[in-house]
C-alpha cells in the first residue's frame, strides 16, 4: 500500500470501528430490554434467559471468526479468538459492568460459574496434546447441551415478576425488536471487527497478538454492550450472567463445532500462558458472588479492568 494512502485507510477503518461501536451500545440496550420483558412474560428468571438466548446471540460473531479462521486454516486465530474473547468478558466487560453499577442480587446466576470451571478444564484437558480433532469438537458440544438443559432446569422454583407496562406490549413485536438487536449486534460487532483488524494490521501486529487482543476484544463487543446496558438498567444479574453464559457458549460451542468440521491446532505459547490467564479469570469472577458491600463490588471491577490492561498491554509489548 502506497504510503500516501495509508492515513486514509487508517482514518476508513477508524470510522468502521466507531460506527460499528456505537450500533453496538444501542442494539445492546434493546436487547437487554426485550429479553427482559420476555422473561417476565413467560415467567422465565432473567438470568436463565441471560445465560441461553442472550449468551448464544452474543457469541455468534466469534463462532462465525472462528468457523472462517479455520476454514482459512488460521488455527491460532480460531483458537486465540475463544480464549482472548473469555478472558475479554471476565476482566474487561465484568470489571466495567461491576464498576458501573455494584449494587443488585446475583444469586440466579451464581450456577453457572461452577459449569464455567468444569467447562474451561474440559477444554484445557482435550487442547493438552495441542489440538483439537473431531471427536474433541463432538464432546465439546455433547457438554454445551448439557448446560443449556441445565440452565433450562434452573428456572424451576424461581419466579419472575411482570411489570404492568411490559404486559401491554405484544409478544409479537417484542420478539421482532428482540430479533432486530441481535442482528444489529452481529452486524454492529462486524463493522467493528473489519476495522480493527485492518488497524492493527496497519501498525503492524502479529496474528497471535491481533487474534487475543483486536479480534476478541471485537467479537467481544456484544458481551460488553448488553452487559453494560443490564448493568445501567439495574439488572446485575443479566449481566453477570450474561458474561458466564457467554463465556461457556465461547468455550464448548465455537471450538466444538468448529473442531467437529476441521481439525485445530494451537501453539504452545498459547496453551501454555494465554490458557492459564483465562483460568485464573474463570476462578475469580466467583468473587463478585462473595462481596456483599457495592463499594467492594466497584472495587473488585476496578481491579479485573486494571488487570485486563495489563494483560493486553504485555501482549503488545512481547
Amino acid at each position: 500500500m502506497s504510503y500516501m494512502f495509508w492515513p486514509v485507510v487508517l482514518l476508513i477503518n477508524l470510522v468502521y470501528l466507531i460506527a460499528g461501536f456505537s450500533l453496538l451500545i444501542l442494539a445492546g440496550d434493546k436487547l437487554v430490554e426485550t429479553s427482559v420483558r420476555m422473561a417476565q412474560r413467560w415467567n422465565i428468571p432473567a438470568s436463565v434467559i441471560a445465560v441461553t438466548l442472550i449468551a448464544s446471540g452474543t457469541s455468534a460473531p466469534e463462532l462465525v471468526t472462528s468457523f472462517l479462521a479455520a476454514l482459512k486454516e488460521s488455527s491460532e486465530i480460531s483458537i486465540g479468538n475463544v480464549i482472548g474473547s473469555n478472558i475479554f468478558n471476565i476482566l474487561a466487560v465484568g470489571g466495567l459492568s461491576l464498576a458501573f453499577q455494584p449494587n443488585g442480587k446475583l444469586k440466579g446466576s451464581f450456577f453457572s460459574w461452577p459449569l464455567l470451571i468444569v467447562a474451561s478444564f474440559l477444554f484445557l484437558i482435550l487442547l493438552y496434546d495441542l489440538s483439537l480433532s473431531r471427536t474433541d469438537g463432538i464432546l465439546l458440544v455433547l457438554g454445551l447441551l448439557g448446560f443449556i438443559v441445565i440452565s433450562l432446569l434452573q428456572q424451576k422454583g424461581e419466579e419472575a415478576e411482570a411489570d404492568e407496562d411490559d404486559k401491554k406490549v405484544s409478544t409479537v413485536r417484542t420478539f421482532i425488536f428482540f430479533l432486530v438487536s441481535l442482528c444489529g449486534l452481529i452486524f454492529g460487532a462486524n463493522l467493528a471487527l473489519t476495522g480493527g483488524v485492518e488497524i492493527g494490521r496497519l501498525i503492524g501486529l502479529s496474528e497471535r497478538v491481533i487474534a487475543i487482543t483486536i479480534i476478541s476484544v471485537g467479537t467481544g463487543l456484544p458481551e460488553l454492550a448488553t452487559s453494560i446496558a443490564a448493568s445501567l438498567r439495574g439488572h446485575n444479574d443479566v449481566a453477570i450472567a450474561n458474561i458466564l453464559g457467554s463465556n461457556v457458549f465461547n468455550t464448548l460451542a465455537i471450538p466444538g463445532i468448529t473442531a467437529s468440521f476441521f481439525t485445530l491446532g494451537v501453539s504452545q505459547k498459547l496453551l501454555s500462558f494465554d490458557m492459564f490467564v483465562m483460568l485464573g479469570a474463570t476462578f475469580l469472577i466467583g468473587l463478585v458472588f462473595l462481596l456483599k458491600s457495592p463499594a467492594m463490588k466497584r472495587g473488585l471491577g476496578i481491579i479485573f479492568f486494571l488487570l485486563y490492561s495489563a494483560y493486553a498491554l504485555k501482549l503488545l509489548l512481547m
